[in-house]
């Protein structure tokens, strides 16, 4: 397979996700506002590499979150007490990335914002 269409398919994937995961689509909306922030109050280069960093973090682990998910589903497609679990113990995970990516924003954020307002 070529280069292209490896790069078609893995477009396709990407839209996919994004258009079938609320989740997603709700944590990229965040990644937009806070990036867009970042821009306005003129974060300095390595706080806004820092905060592409965490935010495409938490994007890709929803993302395995989302397909690891639709695995469980195709192997166990009944639900069992394991299979509630394990899809609990994702979201958890993609909960603290989460939870983290909003401290080190408040981290990098708060002084910039205290010197604004």
């Amino acid at each position: 397979m070529n280069i292209t269409r490896k790069f078609r398919r893995a477009s396709s994937g990407l839209r996919r996700v994004l258009t079938t995961e609320g989740s997603i689509r709700i944590q990229l909306g965040i990644a937009v506002v806070v990036l867009t922030a970042a821009g306005w109050l003129g974060l300095s280069r390595i706080e806004f590499i820092v905060l592409l960093l965490v935010v495409f973090s938490v994007l890709v682990l929803e993302g395995i979150n989302t397909i690891l998910e639709r695995v469980i589903d195709l192997v166990e497609p009944r639900y069992r007490e394991v299979v509630r679990e394990i899809k609990d113990a994702l979201a958890g995970l993609v909960l603290l990335a989460a939870l983290g990516a909003v401290v080190i924003g408040a981290y990098i954020f708060w002084p910039h914002l205290t010197m604004r307002f």
